[in-house]
């Protein structure tokens, strides 16, 4: 009976001494730091780095397996111990990498982005004040899907797809400038804007010789300038249609005239509040009209168009081809002129007009 009882005894503290104790607590904490590695992307923002850690690790779980191959009493945690928390101190430097890291591109997407977003602003006013529907509002809405995704991507930390998304964004900004310019070319040809000028000089030169009111407009500008014996009495703020920024070559094309002209009637009723119908087309309109009917440029069933005003409604109202302002500076202008007043409808009087100066600032 006391041999048995011996025997189970031996067999209990053998027993005890094969148990695994719970793991150290670096073990544990080691276990938690690898997962928060991985979520951060350790592999891909510090490839070498994070394989050292891993072999680091490895070779610590191995010194810690084999020490629980031991029995109880033979078993030192010491140097497990030591093991684990060189693990962690690397880890833990790894990991504050790592989010410097991505704190770093993520910054400089961000700043990448805002410059983008800043450009598209720019022209998106200058589209807007244009009244450019075309290609570039094109390449600005598209531009705006490329910011959304790259945000998006930004937020899951895909820095490489948020950067290739910003790239296709800043290119399709870089072509709606493209675009702006070519739809403005004619205010950026020299000879173009000296013939304006012109047109301006004469017109306040002959309203200071003959102590007249002279209309100046400047579509670019979106200002209509009343002279007074030359010189400037009133500005108001104008608007001009879609195309409204293009000369006008014939009717339906929703395009206000450039040239000198004159007041022909006073309408003090009409469809958008008051008017002052000009006498287009003149005599320069016309040869104009014939010579690109004759190369084929407008359709022969197509008119020369005319019943050009300025007139009320509001600065923003769907006019087609003519000067629109608001109704009570309609009011004003209405007061000050008469038939016969000369308007003189330019592009612009400047080269370095508002457009280019955004543009270059852009």
């Amino acid at each position: 009976m006391k041999v048995l009882q011996t025997a189970l005894l031996f067999l209990a503290v053998f027993l005890v001494g094969c148990q695994l104790p719970p793991a150290p607590p670096e073990v544990r904490r080691s276990d938690v730091q690898e997962q928060d590695l991985w979520r951060a992307g350790a592999s891909f923002f510090a490839g070498q780095d994070y394989s050292a850690y891993l072999d680091t690790l490895r070779a610590a779980r191995r010194r810690f397996d084999q020490e629980n191959l031991k029995l109880g009493w033979a078993r030192d945690y010491g140097p497990v111990r030591r093991d684990f928390q060189a693990v962690l101190e690397s880890g833990d430097a790894l990991l504050a990498k790592v989010q410097a890291l991505k704190a770093e591109k993520q910054s400089s997407l961000a700043e990448g982005a805002r410059n983008v977003r800043a450009k598209m602003m720019t022209l998106e006013d200058i589209t807007l004040s244009l009244t450019e529907r075309g290609r570039a509002r094109k390449e600005l809405a598209q531009a705006e899907v490329y910011l959304h995704e790259a945000d998006s991507l930004m937020g899951q930390a895909k820095f490489d797809e948020a950067s290739r998304r910003l790239s296709r964004a800043g290119d399709c900004v870089k072509e709606a400038e493209t675009a702006v310019v070519a739809f403005i070319g004619r205010y950026l040809d020299k000879k173009q804007v000296d013939v304006w000028k012109k047109w301006t000089d004469e017109t306040i030169a002959e309203s200071r010789a003959r102590g007249t009111i002279a209309l100046i407009v400047s579509k670019l500008e979106r200002r209509l300038t009343v002279y007074k014996g030359g010189q400037a009495y009133r500005s108001y703020a104008a608007g001009f249609g879609f195309n409204g920024l293009s000369n006008k070559l014939h009717s339906g094309d929703n395009a206000t005239p450039e040239g000198r002209y004159h007041i022909i009637q006073k309408i003090g009723s009409s469809r958008y509040y008051k008017a002052l119908l000009i006498d287009y087309p003149n005599e320069e309109d016309r040869r104009r009209f014939a010579r690109e009917k004759n190369r084929g440029a407008i359709p022969t069933t197509i008119g020369i168009g005319g019943d050009i005003e300025i007139h009320g409604g509001g600065q923003d109202s769907l006019t087609r081809g003519c000067i629109s302002m608001d109704n009570d500076k309609i009011d004003e202008l209405f007061g000050l002129v008469s038939v016969g007043t000369a308007v003189t409808i330019v592009g612009t009087n400047e080269m370095e007009n508002y457009v280019i100066r955004a543009l270059r600032k852009n």
